[in-house]
């Protein structure tokens, strides 16, 4: 059985929508836990009577959440509740493809070695691609892999980096055995983190083309948004201090100081978000503590080393990695 957890927060014009879709599913062995991040704008009414009608009612629990405890936490909230041999995390602004967890389930079952498996997400109404699965570059940034390219691309089976978590399927071993998101992260990169210590203890991530997923990208918190910006910068310390190995870090200096320039100039001159700049990496910095003790344990019995991390990390160089960074950086 899968667990799918669908975490809610002031979502009323989509979350239905999502909903539907599930209803529509060829696989349907599943349970579905729906966590409310304490919503003010009237979605949880509209989840109760939506769930009222639904061939869905007999296996969902509605979760309300009495404060908002953000992505990482509400997901927490809903492993607490799933009984599923796998756990599948979708957003509340996507619309999966009917065939959507079936492909996940299958590809999930032909290979024990997999932990995570990640689906191809693409831009609502449109035919460009949101994320065909995640991947992590030797700038020491996690990205999108396909983001804004045709959605007839990325269409092969693959080990890779890691999987948006906004609809993926987890192994529960896994899970047992590296943890799961982390709930300092409250949203944002905390797959990027998930993705990284799976790979630590040799799990494999499989990207699965099959499984579509149409996403109304950054419905919820916007994509160039004030708290976006906030845990995008503070958050992508966080997975660098909790999982870069150090000679993998020194390998790659050049290209993160590079990084972190362009970084700079993007967000605190270009788009001026100059205080929130420094406010993510002063908060970074204060919880450095904290971020240490988990790297300690993430470490532990570690399978994997900076050669074969090394290995499925994308060059900042390679050709269409750089071209679809430069357009971003310029146009965006």
């Amino acid at each position: 059985m899968v667990s799918v957890i669908v975490i809610n927060y002031n979502g009323s014009d989509f979350v239905i929508d999502c909903l539907k879709a599930l209803e529509t599913q060829s696989f349907m062995d599943f349970e579905t836990l729906i966590i409310d991040n304490a919503s003010t704008d009237g979605s949880l009414e509209k989840i109760r009577r939506f769930l009222g009608g639904s061939s869905l009612r007999s296996h969902v629990k509605l979760i309300p959440l009495k404060m908002n405890v953000g992505f990482a936490g509400g997901n927490i909230e809903g492993l607490k509740h799933s009984h599923g041999e796998y756990i599948a995390l979708l957003n509340n602004d996507t619309g999966p493809d009917g065939r959507w967890l079936e492909e996940l389930a299958m590809n999930m079952d032909n290979d024990p070695e997999v932990g995570i498996c990640a689906s191809k997400l693409v831009v609502h109404g449109t035919h460009i691609i949101d994320s065909a699965g995640d991947g992590f570059s030797t700038a020491l940034r996690g990205f999108k892999r396909g983001e804004l390219e045709n959605i007839h691309l990325y269409d092969k089976r693959e080990y890779i980096f890691g999987a948006c978590a906004g609809a993926a399927l987890y192994r529960r071993k896994m899970i047992d055995e590296v943890g799961f998101l982390d709930k300092d992260f409250f949203l944002i990169h905390e797959d990027t983190d998930l993705n990284f210590r799976a790979q630590l203890q040799g799990w494999k991530v499989l990207y699965v083309p099959t499984a579509i997923v149409y996403h109304k990208v950054r419905s919820s918190i916007g994509k160039m948004s004030p708290i976006a910006v906030y845990y995008t910068l503070r958050n992508s310390e966080f997975v660098r201090i909790k999982n870069i190995p150090l000679f993998l870090f020194l390998r790659c200096l050049p290209v993160f100081i590079l990084g972190m320039v362009s970084e700079f100039i993007y967000f605190a001159i270009k788009h001026r978000y100059f205080s929130i700049y420094f406010k993510a990496k002063i908060d970074a910095i204060r919880m450095l503590p904290v971020m240490l003790k988990k790297r300690k344990v993430n470490f532990e019995g570690a399978k994997a080393d900076s050669k074969g991390l090394r290995k499925i990390m994308t060059p900042v160089f390679e050709r269409s990695f750089f071209t679809n960074k430069l357009k971003k950086f310029v146009f965006e």
